[in-house]
């Protein structure tokens, strides 16, 4: 799918095949036709992650340590699901889709990935080389934002006569 022109409308999980793997149903579409989603949701994985760790929870407390029936193994699938269900709740937000922020300049994005990669790379193997080039790209990407951020200032603040 390299290099193909087309829009990923939405992912869908199908809950109704019964499987070890989640499949996954994508609707794809061209990048002229259709609208994007009002809203997105974004998780919190870490915050997920730690509730989950959390075994001191009274949803969890009340499932019996011997299980011997099928009635005690549906009420420990049905207070595990449930739990899994509020933390992912409480791990996630709806935000607008659309925001705006204008988009950086293409050298930025360039910078950004180049410094991250950097510092990745300083963090994995810190050597003095890494470090100083990592620190390099950090002071030039903090120049080079400070530079978008007057220009934009200027152009919103001072407009043309006429406008």
């Amino acid at each position: 799918m390299k290099d193909v022109a087309l829009k990923l409308s939405c992912i869908d999980t199908l809950q109704c095949l019964n499987s070890d793997h989640r499949p996954v149903l994508m609707r794809l579409g061209s990048l002229a036709g259709g609208c994007p989603p009002a809203k997105k949701t974004i998780t919190s994985w870490q915050k997920m992650s730690a509730a989950l760790e959390e075994t001191d929870t009274p949803i969890l407390n009340n499932i019996p340590n011997d299980i011997v029936s099928t009635d005690d193994i549906d009420y420990a699938i049905g207070a595990l699901t449930s739990h899994i269900t509020t933390v992912v709740e409480n791990s996630t937000r709806v935000v607008p889709t659309k925001s705006d922020r204008k988009e950086l300049p293409r050298d930025v994005s360039k910078f950004i990935g180049a410094k991250n990669a950097a510092l990745r790379r300083a963090s994995k193997y810190p050597t003095c080389e890494n470090r100083s080039h990592a620190r390099s790209l950090q002071r030039k990407v903090k120049a080079r934002m400070k530079e978008v951020r007057n220009k934009n200032w200027c152009d919103s603040v001072i407009k043309p006569i006429g406008d």
